[in-house]
């Protein structure tokens, strides 16, 4: 049955560039009842509104005829956290082909209306979300607030009510099975639908989703690629990235980077061209990073999706083709928009050394370098420190520069992409004989830190063991490696000392929170999490849950 309440409670955004039609939207919505409305006239108005204020309904222009367009913004909020539970994002085109559009993002709008649109159009959609909405409302607002037990429980009711909301159930309890590490669970669940409906491709989607979680890459990257190869899934680029994170997982980056490139033709957005410049810069094929990333830079610019990492690795990326003088415009044109942005200037610093190198110009180049050191401040496993070593090392000054490379690897030792950063500044700068040497000592350093206490907490030294991880995890805050082996040997004193004790529940959490920053929705974070969890469990812990 469909909604039959009132609709007058409802405070709605309309985000619209023409005024004409925002008239007609609100006069829309306030023949429905809605009388609380407030209208932006580009993404960037939109965004700070909803920031500020909880909106039940958001009625978005697809064209907002500037560089920002309705999808773009709507997955901005969406990834940010931005989108209460309760509120309903409609999309309104000209455009037929959106739905085509909608269906191979990974976030969908709630609704999409097809102009002209009237009140009815409107209340007829609003309606049939609202009940939707009220349907799954005790699973979703959980999700919202990270009750992943609350939520499965929430959808297992609903599930065994077996109405016409079963298939979405299954859909949301499955999502939540992933994220709570249970990948076995969430596979049986996706089975379960596609024995219903064997088409479903978010059920296919998440077969392979479990798949990569347990480390079944290369079933992972079949099935996923089966998706991609279907009629009805070739559009799909969930599933390119489930086949690109497969590949590079199983140490084929270059697959990666093609598979990207692929997702990027079929949503060229900023986010997908941002993706291709990285994985095509660090892959060494600069041509195809200098078209991504002009294309991200020029698309994103002045808009709330804008990065100043774009225009600092073009420029790194023209640098390095041999084009010194348009690396220098991109670097004084991007100063502009990002002088007050945190690691801007430090690294534009660095890359402005390298231009100076380039150019036969040394002393120059020395006192951009000493004003690049001075902003740096400690190396860590990012392009900043990578670009700082390379103007050393273009500079002459090998020391330094090797130091800088092994200072990189030690802060997050298991980070492939950043050795591969570290291992093309190498060969750029004449140095290729010293890849192994500077990747595998400091590896070699942090692994056998690690391996001392593991080796500690098997003599059970558990105290000992401890002290050296922790030691570490202070030492390398963003070594990702580093924090999630101080999450596993702190769960295992627990285990081991068989008793609760909060501060070491705290720091175990500490780890985590910083973790899930470094790593947002990496698999192996979420499995820490479920070692914590069970951890906890075994305790007989009356904590919340992680």
């Amino acid at each position: 049955m469909a909604y039959q309440g009132s609709l007058s409670h409802i405070q709605a955004l309309i985000i619209e560039d023409m005024a004409v039609q925002q008239t007609t939207l609100r006069g829309q919505l306030a023949l429905l009842g809605i009388t609380r409305v407030d209208v932006a006239s580009n993404a960037n108005d939109a965004y700070r509104l909803i920031r500020a204020n909880r909106y039940g309904l958001i009625m978005c222009d697809f064209n907002l005829n500037h560089r920002t367009d309705g999808q773009q913004l709507f997955e901005h909020v969406r990834e940010q956290g931005l989108l209460p539970a309760d509120c309903l994002f409609f999309m309104i085109t000209a455009e037929s082909s959106y739905a085509s559009v909608a269906a191979t993002t990974e976030h969908h709008p709630d609704a999409y209306l097809l102009k002209p649109v009237t009140a009815s159009d409107i209340e007829d959609r609003l309606k049939a979300m609202l009940e939707k909405r009220q349907a799954l409302l005790p699973v979703s607002s959980r999700l919202a607030k990270s009750d992943l037990n609350g939520a499965l429980q929430a959808a297992d009711e609903l599930i065994a009510q077996r109405n016409r909301w079963f298939m979405s159930a299954l859909q949301l309890k499955g999502q939540t099975l992933l994220k709570l590490g249970r990948h076995e669970d969430a596979k049986a669940v996706y089975e379960q639908a596609l024995e219903v409906r064997p088409d479903l491709l978010w059920a296919r989607l998440g077969v392979a989703r479990a798949h990569k979680a347990a480390g079944r890459f290369n079933e992972a990257h079949r099935l996923a690629q089966d998706i991609i190869e279907s009629p009805e899934g070739e559009k799909m680029v969930a599933a390119y990235d489930v086949v690109a994170e497969s590949q590079e997982a199983s140490g084929d980056p270059l697959g990666a980077l093609w598979t990207l490139r692929d997702a990027s033709m079929v949503v060229p957005s900023t986010r997908r061209h941002r993706m291709v410049g990285e994985s095509a810069y660090r892959n060494g094929d600069l041509d195809m990073a200098k078209q991504a990333l002009g294309k991200a830079a020029k698309a994103s610019r002045g808009t709330i999706v804008a990065q100043a990492q774009d225009d600092l690795l073009l420029a790194q990326t023209l640098v390095d083709i041999g084009e010194p003088s348009e690396a220098l415009r991109v670097l004084q044109d991007a100063k502009n928009h990002y002088k007050d942005h945190p690691g801007f200037g430090a690294t534009s610093l660095s890359l402005q050394a390298q231009v100076e190198m380039a150019n036969g110009q040394p002393e120059q180049a020395e006192a951009t370098l000493e004003k690049a050191r001075a902003s740096l401040g400690k190396g860590k496993a990012d392009f900043a420190t990578v670009a700082l070593a390379k103007a050393e090392l273009m500079a002459g000054n090998e020391e330094a520069g090797l130091a800088l490379l092994g200072s990189a690897i030690s802060a997050d030792h298991e980070n492939l992409r950043v050795k591969q950063m570290i291992a093309k500044a190498l060969q750029d700068t004449g140095h290729e004989d010293k890849v192994s040497a500077v990747i595998e000592s400091a590896t070699a350093s942090m692994q056998n830190m690690v391996t001392d206490a593991r080796k500690l907490l098997r003599d059970s030294r558990i105290d000992d063991a401890v002290s050296i991880i922790e030691n570490a995890a202070h030492e390398y805050p963003e070594n990702t490696g580093v924090l999630l082996q101080a999450a596993q040997i702190q769960c295992m004193a627990l285990r081991l000392k068989k008793r609760l004790d909060e501060p070491r529940i705290g720091t175990i959490r500490d780890h985590l929170d910083r973790l899930d920053k470094l790593l947002p929705g990496h698999d192996r974070v979420t499995m820490m999490r479920r070692y914590f969890r069970e951890t906890l469990g075994t305790l007989d812990a009356s904590s919340p849950q992680s």
